[in-house]
């Protein structure tokens, strides 16, 4: 393929640009701007290596993480699949229209995890396809149930007497542009954390307790931690399922477990929750990839970028399921995806200043600071915050009051044997035996009950 022109942007960069080691591409010096949020750099283009497409490599210098197919090889290393989000949704988004599916007549029903910083993609499918019925859960755990499904669909537009769904489930996963796995820095913090937190604690504890532990019966979790301990069951019954050896389990390795999970949990709602006779639906599914600047600044100049690995994506039209190949639409040129990536993240002059590369695998686009700082919740340059005063200020006496505490013998979520029989009991001093039954005498009596009112029922039948 024949080598892709360098365009220049308004920016003026040195004569003496470092090329990338992987790919002999010319990336740009970064500008500081004052009072800038994103540093104007060059578009990174070259020609299409697919040798070095291939190749595992891990970027650690700045010249690597400057350069865009050196940083898409790194993460395809460990998820071969993946696209740069504003690619993946340009393909979600045309191979659909295929078969029906458009932002007029369609409701997205988006599963991710609740960090923050999947906002992303969220805006992403958004952009496409409006505003978007979710049922995030922690690591993407599947929580919502039938009913929750069934809300969402009740939203949907009916075109030609149909409703639309498509449903998008990513688990996500940082790796940041110096390679490091798990690692990701958010705006307005100084110091690197981990994505996806809920997957990171339930690697440490299934490899310190093993999966038969966390093995229980569905719809037993902890009341005072539901969404996490119902995601680690689903988990250890995954990897019970596959024989994991959970001694060579990793990050990536549990990411990719919670994608198989997550995904057979949504397409086992669609069968029991989905009239295919009143709706038509897509499935995508996959796994979503943080691979941030290491330094969220404009005086850094590394550019951030977003990946999905897609898994599964099929569409079922009229009861007829067809299985869709991502990898077989063409990716738009680099000006086609600039002009479609404005809509779902900044129209500001900024957004015509960031990187763009045609790789390997696709074309890339760099998620702008801006954008990522401001959609975060941080709205100025974390070195600009001010500073929270120590002590409250005079005026915040004015508003405080003093709030009822919490009933605390009023039934919570932790309860789990209190009857309406003890609520009897309580009322009624001489029937203690009835406070003191245990949970399994008071299933027990249940039955018995049952079998009483079966018996009165069947003599009202003779009669």
């Amino acid at each position: 393929m024949a080598s892709m022109k360098m365009s220049m942007r308004s920016a003026k960069v040195g004569s003496a640009r470092p090329s990338c080691p992987v790919h002999g591409l010319v990336v740009p010096k970064p500008v500081a701007r004052s009072g800038a949020w994103t540093a104007p750099r060059q578009n990174v283009a070259g020609p299409v290596n697919a040798e070095a497409a291939t190749a595992v490599h891990t970027p650690h210098s700045r010249e690597d993480q400057l350069c865009l197919n050196a940083r898409h090889d790194q993460v395809m290393a460990h998820f071969p699949t993946a696209l740069g989000v504003d690619d993946f949704m340009a393909r979600v988004e045309v191979a659909l229209s295929g078969f029906g599916f458009t932002g007029d007549n369609t409701i997205a029903m988006t599963n991710l995890c609740r960090d923050e910083v999947t906002t992303v993609l969220k805006d992403k499918i958004e952009a496409v396809f409006g505003s978007s019925f979710n049922t995030n859960g922690l690591g993407g755990v599947l929580t919502c149930g039938v009913t929750g499904m069934g809300a969402g669909f009740s939203h949907s537009p009916i075109s030609n007497g149909k409703e639309h769904y498509v449903f998008f489930a990513f688990p996500h996963i940082a790796i940041n542009s110096a390679g490091e796995v798990g690692a990701i820095t958010r705006p307005g913090r100084p110091n690197k954390s981990c994505a996806c937190g809920a997957l990171q604690k339930c690697l440490i504890e299934l490899k310190a307790e093993g999966y038969s532990k966390s093995c229980k019966v569905p719809g037993v979790h902890n009341p005072y931690d539901p969404e996490y301990s119902i995601l680690k069951q689903r988990l250890a019954r995954r990897a019970r399922y596959e024989k994991v050896n959970m001694e060579k389990l990793d990050l990536v390795a549990i990411t990719k477990l919670a994608e198989r999970t997550i995904s057979n949990d949504l397409e086992f709602l669609i069968d029991k929750a989905v009239d295919e006779q009143r709706a038509n639906y897509a499935v995508i599914t996959g796994v979503q990839v943080h691979n941030w600047a290491v330094e969220l600044t404009e005086e850094a100049g590394i550019p951030s970028l977003e990946f999905v690995a897609p898994t599964k994506a099929y569409v079922v039209v009229n009861g007829v399921r067809t299985h869709l190949d991502l990898s077989k639409v063409p990716a738009l040129s680099p000006r086609q995806l600039q002009l479609m990536a404005k809509a779902s993240v900044s129209k500001s002059k900024d957004e015509e200043e960031v990187s763009i590369a045609r790789t390997g695998a696709g074309t890339l686009k760099e998620i702008p600071l801006k954008y990522l700082t401001q959609r975060l919740g941080v709205t100025k340059d974390p070195e600009e915050l001010s500073v929270i005063p120590a002590t409250a200020l005079s005026w915040t006496a004015n508003i405080t009051t003093d709030a009822p505490i919490r009933e605390e013998n009023a039934p919570n979520m932790a309860d789990n044997d209190y009857t309406s029989f003890q609520l009897f009991a309580e009322n009624n001093p001489n029937q203690q035996a009835v406070l003191e039954a245990t949970p399994a005498a008071v299933t027990a009596l249940l039955a018995e009950i049952q079998n009483l009112s079966s018996r009165v029922q069947s003599l009202e039948k003779k009669k």
